[in-house]
């Protein structure tokens, strides 16, 4: 008898069960064993469900319970064996939480009640797995982290472009002879006086090859002669940079546009009764943030950018209206960040190259001497948008805080002296300093 205690109370020491919510409530978490002690002496036990739990009787007033599985089940005493009515009916309880923190199970009528605190959504969603199926739980529980992000976005769109133009114009045209070599879209016509019957060359551009380059013109009005260079070498550099700050609560999406809306038209109804409406279709930098908080210090974050412009090449006509079509980049990517953290999403690069030539036939092939039968025309241009996103736990402002300055307070509230805007003012608003130094 006296070892049987020793037993009893070492796995007491040993084990570490959960604590009964109550006196009708035991608490056992699945694979752990929890030693009960009744007030008076055993005659038999039962337990509702032996697949979630398992009782042995250990002593005349002592019980072994062993958790199986999540769920709840009912336990029976009676104090004689053959007494009809059980002297203590309690529930037992198998909860993944049993063996202690800050989250705890209780039984609330037929259902369990999840309560308490939860330092992480994996310790929750384990939780919940772990208990009765669902519809048999009910989640009272919170969380010890805050669950609004700040997400800070950098976007930078950098473009080059870079273009080449070449085209020639040699002409000479007296009353006798008319004589010249031109390029596509340069000469547009040829006309004859009827008095004299000399030939006029027509040219709407003026005989430059292209209007908006660099022309290079000499000639001679006594002999007649003209002759026209058209050349242009073109290098672009762009630079673009949107801040946009975004606040979404953890499970949530928040998105942001920078661009703007194209009209499509688009027919309504039959016969009589149609219609043209008008449809918006927006384009131009879009980018989808879902946060989703996992602890104090850990986010787990779902980016979907998306990058469209306008392409003439890709436009329709409908209802006498051309509209362009959109051009679009977009990815989509998940990353887990700590609080406070950046990423860089590169890699949205596009280019686009085109060359063309226009050359007489076989005289444009002749080395050297055919560059002065054909234009040529190179255009590359490249594109490639980065995005750095951090990502910060927040919380608002408290009641009664007074706020931070806003951008520009001190140029709304500025208004100088007539001596002091003539004498002193230098116009330096974007210094630190103020208006004046």
């Amino acid at each position: 008898m006296l070892c049987r205690l020793i037993v009893c109370l070492a796995a007491l020491l040993l084990n570490v069960p959960a604590v009964a919510a109550n006196a009708q409530d035991i608490v056992v978490a699945p694979g752990s064993q929890y030693p009960y002690s009744h007030a008076g002496t055993i005659g038999r036990v039962a337990i509702g469900d032996p697949s979630i739990a398992a009782v042995a009787i250990t002593s005349p007033r002592a019980l072994l319970i062993t958790g199986k599985r999540a769920g709840s089940t009912t336990l029976f005493i009676w104090k004689n064996r053959q007494d009809a009515a059980p002297s203590l009916q309690a529930r037992v309880i198998v909860s993944p939480v049993a063996d202690g923190g800050e989250l705890k199970v209780e039984g609330t009528g037929d259902k369990l009640k999840l309560s308490g605190t939860l330092s992480s959504l994996e310790q929750h969603q384990a939780a919940l797995q772990g208990l009765s199926e669902k519809g048999k739980t009910i989640d009272a529980s919170s969380s010890d982290f805050d669950t609004q992000v700040q997400i800070d976005i950098k976007v930078v769109e950098v473009s080059r472009k870079r273009m080449m133009d070449a085209g020639f114009f040699f002409g000479r045209n007296t009353a006798r002879s008319t004589r010249a070599i031109s390029g596509p879209g340069n000469l547009t016509g040829v006309q004859s006086d009827p008095t004299t019957g000399a030939f006029t060359l027509l040219s709407q551009s003026a005989f430059l090859p292209f209007l908006k380059s660099y022309n290079l013109v000499w000639g001679s009005a006594t002999n007649g002669v003209l002759n026209a260079f058209s050349l242009l070498e073109e290098d672009g550099f762009a630079y673009t940079l949107a801040e946009p700050s975004l606040t979404a609560i953890s499970g949530q999406t928040a998105s942001f546009l920078a661009g703007g809306e194209i009209p499509i038209p688009m027919r309504t109804g039959g016969g009589a009764d149609s219609s043209i409406t008008i449809k918006f279709k927006e384009f131009g930098i879009r980018l989808a943030l879902t946060p989703t908080v996992l602890d104090r210090e850990r986010i787990f974050l779902k980016v979907a950018p998306e990058v469209s412009e306008l392409d003439d090449t890709l436009s329709v006509q409908t209802g006498g209206v051309s509209v362009p079509g959109l051009r679009v980049r977009r990815t989509e990517t998940s990353v887990a960040l700590g609080n406070g953290e950046s990423f860089v999403l590169s890699g949205l690069v596009s280019r686009s190259t085109s060359s063309n030539v226009d050359k007489f036939p076989f005289l444009g092939d002749i080395p050297i001497l055919g560059a002065f039968f054909r234009s040529t025309r190179f255009d590359r241009s490249d594109k490639e948008l980065l995005m750095v996103v951090t990502a910060n736990l927040v919380r608002p402002f408290a009641k009664g805080q007074p706020l931070p300055p806003l951008p520009g307070e001190k140029y709304r509230n500025y208004d100088p002296s007539f001596p002091r805007m003539l004498f002193r003012e230098k116009g330096r608003f974007n210094s630190s300093t103020g208006f004046s130094d």
